[in-house]
């Protein structure tokens, strides 16, 4: 598996990353949005993107779509506003 964490690492997003890597999947890190997007336009795919909640997944997810590129969305962070996490998923990430 190919994991593209998105966002600042730290906290349970590295915790995360360390656990995904102890279980053999190939793991990648962007720091914004537009990165990730960068990213994967040029070729270096996912099979997963793990995003922090407090970014523009809604953004995220629009520029993907806008490039034909349809990969799954985690939204992941610890003590994010409620509603940033239901925007996320209302954007089509999942929790």
């Amino acid at each position: 598996m190919r994991l593209l964490i998105v966002g600042p690492l730290g906290g349970q997003i590295s915790a995360a990353t360390k656990i995904a890597m102890e279980h053999g999947a190939k793991v990648a890190h962007v720091d914004t949005i537009e990165h990730a997007t960068a990213t994967l336009r040029v070729g270096r795919g996912a099979d997963l993107l793990m995003v922090d909640a407090r970014l523009d997944i809604a953004a995220l997810i629009a520029a993907n779509e806008a490039e034909h590129i349809v990969v799954p969305v985690v939204a992941a962070g610890v003590g994010v506003d409620p509603n940033m996490a239901a925007r996320a998923i209302r954007a089509g990430a999942r929790e």
